[in-house]
């Protein structure tokens, strides 16, 4: 994929740039919408089926909750397919979470490892997808389950202490992993606005640029 893309809640006007649709980020910042993965408020998946019907041209990623505790995968991806939708992307993510709480996520079976799972059986089931990395780690999984359009999203570590652990080196170190591991992979990097003006050399290596447009009235 060379073309640049937007993180859009709706799908609005015909654009040249594709656009990742997350109707459940409605009304929400990107740092907002950080959390949104690992709250248990409001229903992230039922929003993106409600939607589906304006889903399914080309150019258009679903954002769904690939680790949803209440919509096993097989029932998820089938829903997707029946309402026409062409291309997921696990966003909502629990990508983003460290810690503590990744830790009773994964109690719960709604960790990134599930997400991954989803994400399989979307491509196995003739999806396209695109797959939000937050880690090396995360990386190297995605890319060891034949995952191959990865979008680097920055992502602060709680008690981080050292400049090599800021959003914007991980995200460094997160491409490195990508174009050591994959280089037939795409990887894509999310100019995340909390973290901007670091993301430069990020964006200067990826392979396209998604953008926060959360709200617009249109697309560019």
């Amino acid at each position: 994929m060379s073309r640049n893309g937007k993180i859009v809640d709706r799908v609005t006007r015909p654009s040249r740039e594709f656009q990742i649709v997350c109707p459940h980020f409605a009304g929400l910042s990107a740092e907002e919408a950080d959390l949104v993965g690992c709250l248990p408020i409001g229903d992230a998946n039922g929003a993106t089926l409600a939607a589906a019907s304006s889903l399914g041209d080309d150019g258009i990623f679903a954002g769904i909750l690939a680790a949803d505790p209440f919509r096993p995968a097989p029932m998820l991806i089938g829903m997707l397919r029946a309402a026409g939708v062409r291309a997921v992307i696990n966003l909502p993510t629990v990508a983003a979470i460290t810690d503590g709480i990744a830790q009773a996520l994964s109690h719960a079976g709604a960790d990134y490892a599930a997400e991954l799972a989803t994400l399989t059986l979307a491509a196995a089931e003739g999806l396209e997808v695109m797959t939000v990395v937050a880690t090396p780690a995360q990386a190297r999984l995605a890319i060891e389950a034949g995952l191959r359009q990865l979008l680097v999203y920055p992502t602060a570590i709680d008690g981080a202490a050292s400049p090599a652990s800021t959003p914007a080196a991980l995200a460094m170190d997160t491409l490195d992993t990508i174009r050591a591991a994959a280089p037939d992979a795409i990887a894509l990097a999310f100019r995340h606005p909390a973290y901007e003006a670091s993301l430069e050399p990020l964006i200067a290596r990826s392979d396209a640029v998604i953008e926060w447009a959360v709200g617009a009235d249109e697309l560019a």
